[in-house]
């Protein structure tokens, strides 16, 4: 069901994305037409932007290098006061003098050696700016690429490979916008098979619903019954939505009457607190082990009810706490002796403050709010022994 209901939700979006009129398709494919012929145009070619970048800056600080490079050159030429020729001069003066101590020898080969460095570097640096020129129809023309080049990475991507990605996703696009007759009906063939294969798997789910509703409301009526609801009617209804769900197409109500001779109505619209309680407790107890529900809480559940009915519901109640917590507010002792946990909930008035405490009680407190419960202010003997009576009870039924 839920594969078949994604099934289709794809493809009503799919087909929702194609369905336009010709005025915007049109549009549409004109947009496309002038973003591809644009990049097109520009015939890119990956990595000639940072090999453009390096020629840019290179011929734009073009006077700067060659000014930069003539000083270097000076500094370390042979001409005049340049590092060479004091280099040279000093190799000269130190070769007057190598005879006469062999660790001299040394120190000349190594200023020989820094000579020949300087002089191999000084040849190099000459050759660089002989050959380096600047053309103003080379940088003019490296300049406007550049700014093409920019101006398509503004537009379609940070770097060539990606406006070169978005056309090609644009012109997949245009070749759909040019088949879109074509498509457009494929896709909405695609949807009515899906929208079969959907109308399948809810129908097939609304017979197993429809199957099993039957054996729910069986067991449903004779939980209330046990919960004191003595003549009662339950049913489940079923009417089709307008449109499909992941859940599939039925639309379902819970229907009750609780009094002799009334008709059956929603559940959530005549139901009183402690009645909604005690059908929901009926309907937990049948689902507990099945229920994903961690936490239960049940309030005024014992409204109206006594005896051998809050008996029941204790009961009930018990079997629902095997498989989840749950939370009931009581004034029944029945109820109350069949918690694994016991809390005493205590209202305390302190001139205009009112405030509310919760004690536990242990085996002892708890028999004694029990026998509370069951004899009101006068606690004797026998009420106590009743309430430990109840509690030993009430044991033996969890066990």
């Amino acid at each position: 069901m839920k594969a078949a209901y994604q099934e289709y939700k794809k493809c009503q979006a799919e087909l929702k994305s194609l369905d336009m009129d010709e005025e915007q398709k049109n549009r549409e494919m004109a947009f496309l037409e002038f973003e591809i012929n644009e990049i097109e145009k520009a015939s890119l070619v990956p990595g000639e932007d940072e090999e453009l970048e390096k020629q840019y800056r290179k011929l734009s600080n073009g006077r700067r290098i060659i000014d930069s490079l003539q000083s270097a050159h000076a500094l370390t030429g042979y001409d005049g006061q340049g590092a060479g020729e004091a280099v040279g001069e000093a190799l000269r003066e130190l070769s007057r003098v190598t005879e006469y101590d062999d660790q001299l020898e040394s120190l000349s080969q190594t200023l020989s050696e820094v000579d020949g460095l300087l002089n191999d570097f000084n040849r190099e640096l000459s050759s660089y700016m002989d050959d380096m020129t600047f053309d103003e129809s080379v940088f003019y023309e490296t300049e406007r690429r550049l700014d093409l080049l920019n101006g398509l990475k503004a537009k379609y991507g940070q770097r060539i490979e990606e406006i070169q990605e978005y056309q090609k996703k644009q012109q997949e696009k245009l070749n759909k916008l040019q088949k879109y007759e074509e498509i457009f009906e494929a896709s909405r063939e695609e949807l009515k098979k899906a929208e079969k294969k959907l109308e399948v798997a809810c129908s097939r789910l609304s017979e197993i619903r429809k199957e099993y509703s039957h054996q729910l409301e069986e067991n449903v009526i004779q939980g209330l019954k046990d919960l004191n609801f003595l003549d009662v009617q339950f049913a489940i209804t079923f009417s089709r939505r307008s449109s499909f769900t992941e859940n599939g197409y039925d639309e379902i109500q819970y229907e009750i009457s609780t009094n002799p001779g009334e008709s059956l109505k929603p559940l959530g619209k005549i139901v009183s607190g402690g009645e909604l309680s005690r059908i929901m407790l009926a309907l937990k107890a049948i689902l507990a082990d099945r229920d994903q529900i961690e936490t239960l809480i049940f309030d005024e559940i014992d409204t109206g009810i006594s005896g051998r009915t809050a008996q029941k519901v204790s009961e009930k109640m018990a079997v629902i706490g095997h498989h989840h917590q749950v939370l009931c507010i009581t004034h029944l002792p029945q109820i109350a002796a069949m918690a694994d946990s016991h809390f005493e909930i205590e209202k305390q008035v302190e001139g205009t403050k009112t405030t509310t405490q919760i004690h536990p009680l242990d085996e002892e407190a708890s028999i004694r709010e029990l026998a509370r419960l069951l004899g009101g202010a006068q606690i004797t003997g026998a009420v106590l022994e009743n309430a430990r009576e109840m509690k030993k009870l009430a044991r033996e039924c969890k066990a």
